[in-house]
């Protein structure tokens, strides 16, 4: 039977347009460490006032820094990676950098101790966070414009972003349990100690993947 007049036509992806199976495996997982690093410093940076005894009002003042740095910072960053040109193309050597660094500077970030003073608490932890957030940035612009420059095709583009931001979601249900593994009695002494076993985890899980 022919097709009725004013029927859409079910659009078929062309053969050269589609997006193997693994590299839509393969920068799926490039979510779930783009989501990490927003999911868990929220639920980690708690350790500065209930572990080393930061005034709270500080602590949220030094949560808000990174806004101010990724309103300088993702323009600039978006315009390196548009007119980047290397042999490994213009999104990857971004990508690369912005996962080391922001590995690197995560597991650093928590690697705190008692006895030092409220101040050196709050410098040491916005330093290592400003740098986190920049590698953050150089992470994510990139990885965001790759996914939608790997086919010119809107559905496979569709099915593409559908299983990165499912994958995407998975941090934000497993950042909720870092109180409960930082605050476990049986496997640190306190929420200070776990937090820097913690961080090292999580790091090297933004390196990773």
């Amino acid at each position: 039977m022919e097709q009725s007049v004013g029927q859409p036509k079910h659009h078929v992806t062309a053969l050269k347009d589609r997006i193997p199976l693994f590299q839509k495996a393969i920068y799926s997982i490039g979510a779930f460490a783009n989501t990490a690093q927003a999911a868990f410093i929220g639920q980690m940076v708690i350790v500065l006032n209930l572990g080393l005894g930061v005034n709270p009002a500080l602590v949220g003042l030094v949560g808000a820094l990174p806004r101010i740095i990724d309103a300088i910072s993702d323009p600039i960053t978006g315009y390196i990676s548009d007119n980047l040109r290397t042999r490994w193309g213009r999104r990857r050597p971004l990508i690369f950098f912005g996962a080391i660094t922001g590995g690197i500077c995560y597991a650093l970030m928590f690697q705190l101790y008692k006895g030092h003073s409220e101040l050196y608490y709050v410098l040491y932890f916005g330093i290592i966070q400003a740098l986190y957030f920049i590698g953050f940035t150089c992470f994510s612009i990139p990885w965001i414009a790759l996914g939608y420059e790997m086919t010119p095709d809107y559905h496979e583009r569709t099915r593409l972003q559908g299983a990165s931001n499912l994958v995407g979601q998975l941090p934000w249900l497993i950042a909720p349990w870092c109180w409960a593994i930082m605050h476990n009695q049986v496997w640190f002494p306190d929420i200070v100690y776990g937090g820097r076993f913690l961080a090292i985890i999580i790091g090297t899980v933004i390196v990773t993947c």
